[in-house]
């Protein structure tokens, strides 16, 4: 009885540990995600540059990690590719994977959360009434293994995956190169296909309850929602413009590129009136200057003529 519980406690030391070194490993990840680049903060009223752009190929490309996956001691990482070289396109295609962090520090851990997962999405993007924040709904599938126990039983098996994904995404930091920082909330929603084991921890040993069965349709809450991920809270790293001069309707890109070019011509029209109200307000203030210098120069004349006078006539008066 002794030696079982101070087995028991090790087990429970190694897994305190093993949690508080991966905890810390994934928080590092994330702040080394966060400031690759230094950064400055956008602007709350920053307005999109309604311009009609060629994306350059890595600007079309962005990296996502789920913080609430590494939260969970799950280290995950997406890429997103969007279709179409100009700003205007508003499909995307993406991939992303789930790692399994094993350990052989102990054989039979309480809380068990090892899932490995390749995904494949779809998405299409489109603005809300505001500038800055983007919606976006998509189709995703992929394949999962899983490992999962948070309370005396566990559920263990492989399954592959189709649904639906939705969420919205905003800027959150502008870097100097003109990549940019970008929070996304999302949700996934739709059919998990596997087997599922379910078995216990009993003395120090996983003890199975119910052997693996054949595929079929996975209810079971915590498989479920282990393994399609159904709530994602993300940071995406974009190496093109803001997501805030992307995504958007071509006609609406054209209306505002159309206005933009009005404004330009009416600022530049506005330029040469003033630009030729300053040369009149010139010219007329040189003109007036030459005339108070000759009405100068007359006067002095007319001074010297009426001396010259005055002394004549005293000399013929002598």
């Amino acid at each position: 009885m002794t030696e079982g519980r101070n087995e028991t406690e090790k087990v429970k030391r190694l897994m305190t540990r093993r949690w508080l070194t991966e905890l810390l490993v994934g928080v590092a990840c994330i702040m080394v995600f966060a400031s690759a680049v230094p950064q400055s903060r956008l602007p709350r009223n920053v307005l999109c540059t309604n311009q009609l752009d060629t994306l350059k190929p890595h600007e079309r490309m962005a990296w996502r990690t789920n913080t609430l996956g590494w939260l969970l001691l799950s280290p995950n990482i997406g890429a997103e590719w969007t279709l179409g070289s100009h700003n205007w396109n508003r499909w995307t295609v993406g991939a992303s994977a789930r790692l399994w962090w094993a350990n052989n520090d102990w054989k039979v851990p309480y809380i068990v959360h090892h899932i490995r997962e390749a995904r494949g999405e779809v998405r299409r993007y489109h603005h809300g009434r505001g500038l800055r924040r983007l919606w976006f709904l998509g189709v995703f599938s992929g394949y999962t293994d899983y490992d999962l126990k948070i309370s005396t039983t566990g559920y263990r098996g492989h399954a592959v995956m189709a649904g639906f994904s939705g969420g919205t995404i905003a800027p959150l930091y502008g870097y100097p190169n003109g990549s940019s920082l970008d929070l996304e909330m999302s949700a996934n929603l739709g059919l998990l296909l596997g087997s599922v084991e379910q078995y216990k921890r009993k003395s120090g040993h996983y003890v199975v309850t119910r052997p693996r069965d054949g595929w079929h349709l996975i209810t079971n809450p915590l498989p479920y929602i282990g393994s399609l991920d159904v709530v994602r809270v993300s940071l995406v790293y974009r190496f093109g413009p803001s997501v805030a001069d992307r995504y958007r309707s071509r006609r609406a890109i054209d209306a505002d590129y159309r206005l933009l070019l009005s404004e330009l011509a009416l600022k530049r029209d506005s330029t040469e009136q003033a630009n030729l109200r300053e040369k009149a307000r010139r010219r007329d203030s040189l003109e007036r200057l030459d005339y108070e210098r000759r009405f100068e120069q007359q006067r002095l004349e007319l001074e010297r003529k009426h001396l010259r006078d005055s002394l004549a006539r005293v000399k013929n008066e002598k």
